[in-house]
């Protein structure tokens, strides 16, 4: 099976074609880039970027078996970009879809060159002061991860009490900990050359597992994983509430 990653959880937009065999997933072409200029963003860029992945291997969108999404957390905007467009191919051709952690994403990747016993924390700046923030543990001797608690968007200072709550090493890395790097280095160490941003190839290869026939009901349900609620809600926690209505005379 053809599978479409996508990961837009970020400003680096990372698309990537993986193939599902016997041996598991294997990637055939990736990339990733951040848009530039006037009008640039996600939405400048798909689904252009998957056609040109699909071209030199001379395959359709129609080609494409399943899709992958980062599923966040991360910018708002940029998730509903990324998880919209490829739930409208999915619609559209038919074929089914499954997310996966961006955050996890990032973990699976920094796994190939950490500590086997350490707890990795990929951290995505979240603005305002905050990180997005990860926990996670290698499953077993079959390269898998586990959650070892759900991600939250914290302050760095509330980042290192949890850690010390959890216990053991950890390993922080990710745009977020460059953010960040003078208020985390003396209680978080950082895995160098750890990942950045989550990788579409990362998206794909935990979200393989979940494709199987076509499922609209899930289809719809997929949903975007903010962490924490956007500005509307906080400005509006019970929504918005319309005046009088005014006419003229």
């Amino acid at each position: 099976m053809l599978v479409a990653a996508v990961d837009t959880s970020t400003l680096t937009l990372s698309c990537a074609l993986l193939e599902l065999g016997p041996g598991g997933p294997e990637v055939l072409s990736s990339r990733s880039e951040r848009p530039a200029g006037a009008g640039a963003g996600h939405s400048s860029r798909l689904p252009s970027l998957l056609v040109e992945l699909l071209d030199p291997i001379g395959s359709t969108v129609r080609d494409v078996g399943g899709f992958a999404v980062g599923l966040g957390p991360g910018s708002f905007t940029g998730l509903r970009i990324g998880l919209a467009t490829w739930k409208g191919l999915a619609y559209a051709n038919r074929r089914p879809i499954a997310g996966a952690s961006s955050l996890a994403a990032m973990a699976f990747e920094a796994f190939a060159t950490s500590r086997r016993d350490a707890l990795l924390v990929p951290l995505l700046d979240a603005k305002k002061g905050e990180v997005y923030a990860g926990f996670y543990r290698r499953s077993g001797g079959g390269g898998g991860i586990l959650e070892a608690r759900p991600p939250a968007a914290l302050a760095p200072g509330a980042l290192l009490e949890v850690l010390a709550g959890l216990g053991g090493a950890a390993l922080g890395f990710g745009e977020g900990y460059a953010a960040f790097r003078e208020a985390l280095a003396g209680g978080l160490p950082e895995i160098p050359g750890g990942p950045s941003t989550p990788s579409a190839e990362a998206v794909g290869r935990l979200a393989a597992s979940r494709l199987g026939a076509y499922d609209e009901p899930a289809l719809f349900a997929l949903e975007p994983h903010y962490v924490r609620p956007s500005e509307a809600e906080v400005k509006f926690p019970k929504g918005f509430v319309s005046g009088p209505v005014l006419r003229e005379r």
